[in-house]
Formats: C-alpha cells, structure tokens, sequence
C-alpha cells in the first residue's frame, strides 16, 4: 500500500518550476481566454447619439417627434418622407382637376373649415366677379354676385364630410375647381395635431397631407426649407405636394 504524499513533499513540487509554469499558464487561460473569444466573436456596430437622431436612411432631419403620433399617421408619414412619387391620400384621390389656373384654392384638396375661403387670381379678369358653390347634387347652395376682391368666404355651412365644387365667373368666362370638406372624426383629429405639434412645421405638414390639406401642407414644408435649406427631405416633400396641387 502507498503512503500519503509527506507536506514537505508537496511544497517541494509547489516550488519546482515546471508546476509554477503550469500554475501561471492555468491562470493566464482563465483571466485572457474569455476576452479573447470575445474579441474573436461578432459585434454590433455602436451607433452614435446623432445617428440616432437624423432617422432612417435618406431622411436628414430629425423625426422623432413622429414616435408620438398614432400609429396610422405616423406609418403614412414614413411613407410621404421616402416617396418619390407623389399619390394623393384617398379621400381627395377622386376630385376633379381645376378646369383653369385661375382658380387658386382649395383646389383639388380637402379643408377643415366649413365656411372656407375661396381664391383667384386677379389675372383671371377685371371685377366685379360671380361665385357660386354646387353639392355633390350640382345643386347651388351659395351664389355672390358683384364681388370686387378676389376671395370670399362662403356664407352657408357646409356639410362635414360633404364633397363641393365652386365656380367663379368675371366678364362671361367662368372656371371651377372641387374640394372637400373634413369629417368630425378628420377635424378632431386635426385640431388634436394642431395642439399637440404647433411648433412643428414637419409633423403639422405630415399630417394636414395625410387628410388632404395640400395648401396647408405646402405653407408648412415652404416653412421647413426655410429653417432647413440643406434639407433634401424637406425639399422632397415640398415638391412632391407642389406636385400634387399642380395637377
């Protein structure tokens, strides 16, 4: 039978260099070995706190205000940032095209107001000028007649969600163009936008393009390429909905 190993015996092998050797290479494995692997193994790419902020790729402005939009309107602003094509939003993708370029606004486009303001241009013909606005029935509900401005604003509420065109006449010559006016629902909504976002051009544009409002959308995305003339994105937006009311 094998006799235990004596304590001197053991402390006498603790000192032979060949087991500090080992000692000290079973050290250096456990603190290197994890680190090695790790700097052997995948990474995600850091992403700076300016990445974050200027959005997906190709849109150079900040649009993080957009996460606080509900979720419809915030997944077509995405849309109307990217797009190349400009498509009307559905509600307005039916009005007729203006029968002239006298006929200024609202033209082809939605407004929130029911008493909206009607304009033309003053090259169209020396006043005094006729107006008129027709219901979906072409039945006239408002007519002016002897008007020396070139607006105005219609007296008769319109109906919420109703479509309307209007015509103005000077001299014998008369053009016309249609708009819409929003729901209760779109109206809500707009106002709720308007308290919630006023200071910012971007998302009051976004959103007015969503319900139809290309001239307020137009007036916001001007704004924007003033604040922000290096700005391809808002470049792009505001020809894409210069596009639309050129139509």
């Amino acid at each position: 039978m094998e006799g235990k190993p004596s304590p001197g015996g053991i402390r006498a092998a603790i000192r032979s260099p060949e087991v500090v050797l080992m000692i000290v290479a079973g050290i250096a494995v456990a603190i290197l070995g994890p680190y090695t692997l790790y700097r052997l193994g995948p990474h995600v790419k850091s992403v700076s706190s300016s990445e974050t902020q200027s959005g997906p790729k190709g849109i150079d402005l900040d649009i993080s205000e957009l996460d606080t939009l509900p979720d419809s309107l915030r997944d077509g602003a995405m849309l109307l940032l990217t797009a190349d094509v400009p498509e009307p939003p559905d509600t307005i993708a039916d009005l007729p095209v203006a029968s002239g370029e006298n006929v200024l606004r609202p033209v082809s486009e939605a407004v929130e107001e029911t008493q909206p303001v009607l304009y033309w241009s003053a090259a169209f013909g020396e006043p005094p000028y006729a107006v008129a606005v027709m219901d979906e029935r072409n039945q006239v509900i408002a007519r002016v007649q002897g008007i020396q401005n070139t607006s105005w604003m219609v007296l008769a509420m319109l109906r919420r969600g109703g479509t309307y065109t209007w015509q103005v006449t000077v001299a014998g010559a008369s053009e016309q163009a249609s708009f819409r006016v929003l729901d209760d629902g779109e109206a809500m909504l707009w106002r709720a936008m308007l308290a919630a976002h006023k200071d910012s051009h971007l998302v009051i544009g976004l959103v007015a393009q969503q319900l139809g409002m290309l001239a307020i959308a137009e007036r916001e995305y001007t704004a924007l390429t003033k604040a922000y003339p290096d700005s391809n994105t808002a470049a792009l937006l505001l020809n894409n909905v210069s596009e639309l009311r050129s139509r």
